[in-house]
């Protein structure tokens, strides 16, 4: 930690800074793309698949799940590019200006608070209306119902196995951008190293 705010730190030659950016962005590419799965095919197929599929189109929050999505996939090839960055960042005749790196990953940064910014509205919605369901039932009530051929959910029933992937595909998308954003901030960090 003393490393962090030691306003003397090394200057950090371009070569050790592309070995932070190829690193950092493998690791965060992989990582985004291994949480951003199940939030990308929970959206795919409410799409293509949704039941019972209203007149009136899609909802806001459908809408903005999109938007959260599209967001994460620019995020994960952002991360692939700050690998191509680095290998630029490593010849001189190719090496962009301080100033364009940073800007870059302020745009990294900015897309990942976005991403967690949607995803937590997206939960604090979902949630919330599971949490009101909840509480409009009385003390004790039963949500699973058994019958003839089985145990069955109710109709009307508290959480469905769909409310607990679509819960898990939230949180997968606010820890997508949580990654995408310290890889963003640590490389920032690493440039503000670089004096030149």
């Amino acid at each position: 930690m003393s490393n962090l705010l030691n306003s003397e730190a090394p200057n950090l030659t371009p070569q050790q800074i592309a070995r932070s950016f190829r690193w950092l962005g493998w690791v965060g590419f992989w990582l985004q793309a291994l949480f951003g799965f199940i939030p990308i095919l929970v959206v795919v197929t409410t799409v293509l698949f949704r039941p019972g599929q209203q007149v009136g189109g899609f909802s806001f929050g459908l809408w903005l799940a999109i938007a959260c999505l599209i967001i994460l996939i620019f995020s994960i090839y952002w991360c692939f590019r700050y690998t191509q960055l680095a290998n630029r960042l490593e010849i001189r005749d190719l090496r962009p200006a301080k100033s364009k790196v940073i800007r870059d990953l302020k745009l990294g940064l900015l897309a990942n608070i976005g991403i967690m910014a949607i995803a937590v509205l997206i939960a604090l919605t979902r949630i919330g209306g599971l949490t009101f369901k909840m509480l409009t039932l009385p003390q004790g009530a039963t949500v699973i119902a058994p019958n003839q051929a089985g145990t069955t959910i109710a109709q009307g029933a508290l959480i469905s196995p769909s409310n607990m992937i679509a819960i898990q595909a939230m949180v997968n998308a606010i820890a997508a951008g949580l990654i995408g954003a310290i890889v963003a901030l640590l490389l920032l960090h690493q440039m503000g190293q670089n004096r030149n």
